[in-house]
């Protein structure tokens, strides 16, 4: 019932909603509204505090989160050094001594995490699963005596955490010069790549100050007590001497709390927030009378301020109601005329404030809508037009200098037999290239002009490349781009086969499968690995980059592909190294008749 009286309410005009708030205004007792304005304004001032106070300890427990974080790429750079996985990995007997490279290696891995004045790590401790130690302590040199204590609770915890990082609340470390040091740290076990067992643990010691400075970001003039607890409820670290809230528990998640004193305690409003990284909680907790003091102040300024307002809004109101969203609702009908492609409609303007400029944008509005539209048609055309061409006009040169350096060079060795051939070869690359202003070819003439490149490039590497094509007999009748097979022959042959030893093969085969075009080119060269494979079809999904010194053919070829049939369409990449490379083509198998 209330929801549909609401939603009514919600439906009416302006002008009627605030008639209706006028008449509300002044059949509410005033006597009534006092009482409860008072109640409200306390209620909601509570209300915003805590939600301020809640945005606060999350924005602090941001930034200690991001603290952390800072910290736990630091427990995974044993995995980026390989003499520290190995030396984690050794067997070691109690009292063996380090080489001298081990030594080496261990102080390097050190200095590199205390490295740019990282003052808040206290101690570094590396233990492996098979005896191997190495320790360092605040103002120690390093113990490689250390056992591993297999009962140790941080252990324990380590292990269920297969691999993630695990937070150790403060504690105290002793130095060997007996000093001791409060810290609290972070624990994560190392485990091999390949087998997935577990390797060892390195333990980071850090000291709690940083935090502490990051605790004081909140406004330390109240009497606000702010720490951080584990998750039995336990303090890890506190800002200050401020004492702690005893019967707080330990909360979850995030939210706020009132909590009632008893005998001479205050009562407080608590604000916590547990952290996705360490799984601490931050606490904010603030005794209500200090958030509150300034209450009765604001309240009689609000109650003043409101009797007044009443009285004028009831004489101010109706009028303004009518004489306002007059023109309003007018407006709002020529818009719904434009909404349904009306365009000829025009707005009278008659004043000059806020209502006469909205009639007066509209106006231009309209009145520019069509001619908008049809730029943005023809400037998104031309655009494409533009990058379709650029593309095409990026074919690499350095093939046809090679080319004329074999001429030249077998012209002065060799004989001639084999200028003919290059020579006749590479006019017929010259003339296709010519034509490649026309929109499409023949996936055929496609064909020719890459068997015509091959014999050039099989006469410069004497027959060190083996070159195949099978393409059905239906493909070779569709419509295709030009140059988009050529470009990938000459890749594979510049970053596969020519960096390899022995010979190579490049395949190129083609089918036509309802209505989809799909073309082949493979070689057996040197491959790449996960991350340039990875890197290279990240560059193919989001690069506009037409090309350039990097490659990139297969960039060019997918750039026009995607432009010139839309975005299902283009190169996928398949490889793995000293595999070769296999580039996938798909595009619409399209005939002089249109696509099929």
């Amino acid at each position: 019932m209330i929801r549909r009286l609401t939603q009514g309410f919600k439906n009416q005009e302006l002008a009627r909603k605030l008639i209706w708030i006028n008449c509300l205004l002044v059949l509410v007792p005033l006597a009534a509204m006092g009482l409860y304005t008072f109640g409200s304004f306390e209620r909601a001032m509570e209300k915003n505090v805590g939600s301020y106070q809640l945005q606060t300890v999350k924005q602090i427990t941001l930034n200690i989160d991001t603290y952390m974080n800072e910290l736990n790429r630091l427990t995974l750079s044993p995995y980026a050094n390989k003499d520290i996985m190995s030396f984690i990995s050794s067997s070691r007997t109690p009292g063996q001594r380090l080489e001298l490279k081990e030594i080496e290696s261990l102080n390097l891995f050190v200095s590199s995490i205390f490295i740019n004045g990282r003052i808040d790590i206290m101690g570094i401790s590396l233990y492996g699963e098979k005896g191997a130690s190495y320790v360092v302590l605040p103002e120690s040199q390093y113990v490689t005596t250390y056992k591993l204590d297999e009962s140790a609770e941080w252990l324990l915890q380590a292990k269920e955490r297969f691999g993630q990082p695990t937070f150790i609340t403060t504690h105290e470390v002793q130095a060997t010069s007996g000093m001791r040091y409060q810290v609290f740290s972070i624990a994560r076990e190392l485990r091999s790549f390949d087998t997935g067992e577990t390797l060892g643990y390195i333990v980071l010691d850090i000291d709690p100050a940083t935090v502490r400075q990051i605790l004081l970001q909140a406004d330390p003039g109240r009497k606000e007590s702010m720490y951080i607890i584990d998750g039995s409820g336990k303090p890890v670290i506190t800002r200050d001497a401020t004492p702690t809230v005893a019967d707080l528990g330990a909360p979850q998640g995030e939210g706020t709390l009132h909590l009632e004193g008893s005998g001479d305690a205050e009562r407080r409003l608590v604000a916590y927030v547990t952290s996705d990284v360490t799984g601490w909680t931050t606490v904010s907790a603030v005794p209500v009378e200090e958030l509150m003091k300034d209450s009765v102040i604001v309240r009689n300024s609000i109650a003043l301020a409101g009797f007044v307002c009443i009285g004028l809004a009831i004489l101010i109101t109706v009028f303004l109601a009518f004489r306002i969203t007059l023109p309003l609702r007018k407006l709002s009908r020529l818009m719904r005329k434009v909404e349904q492609g009306e365009l000829n409609v025009s707005f009278p303007v008659t004043s000059a404030d806020e209502v006469g400029q909205l009639g007066s944008t509209f106006n231009t509005m309209v009145s520019k809508l069509s001619e908008l539209g049809y730029l943005l048609y023809e400037t998104e055309i031309r655009e494409k037009d533009a990058q379709i061409a650029a593309l095409q006009s990026k074919i690499n040169p350095h093939f046809l200098y090679n080319t004329l350096g074999s001429i030249s060079m077998y012209a002065e060795l060799e004989g001639n037999r084999e200028i003919v051939t290059m020579a006749n070869n590479l006019g017929k690359l010259l003339r296709y290239s010519l034509s490649s202003r026309k929109d499409t070819v023949t996936l055929r003439d496609e064909l020719v002009h890459v068997n015509g490149y091959m014999s050039i490039q099989k006469i410069r590497y004497e027959d060190r490349i083996l070159f195949a094509s099978n393409i059905d007999e239906k493909a070779l009748g569709c419509k295709v781009i030009p140059l988009i097979i050529q470009p990938i022959v000459e890749n594979a042959i510049n970053h596969g086969i020519d960096k390899g030893v022995g010979e190579g093969r490049i395949t190129v085969t083609g089918k036509e499968t309802e209505g989809l075009l799909t073309i082949i080119v493979e070689d057996d060269g040197i491959g790449l690995g996960t991350e340039e494979l990875d890197e290279l079809r990240d560059r193919l999904r989001h690069s506009k980059d037409l090309g350039g010194k990097t490659g990139n053919g297969l960039l060019n070829v997918h750039r026009r592909l995607w432009l010139h049939y839309g975005e299902p369409y283009g190169l996928t990449l398949e490889s793995m190294p000293y595999q070769g490379l296999k580039v996938i083509m798909t595009l619409p198998a399209m005939t002089d008749g249109g696509e099929q």
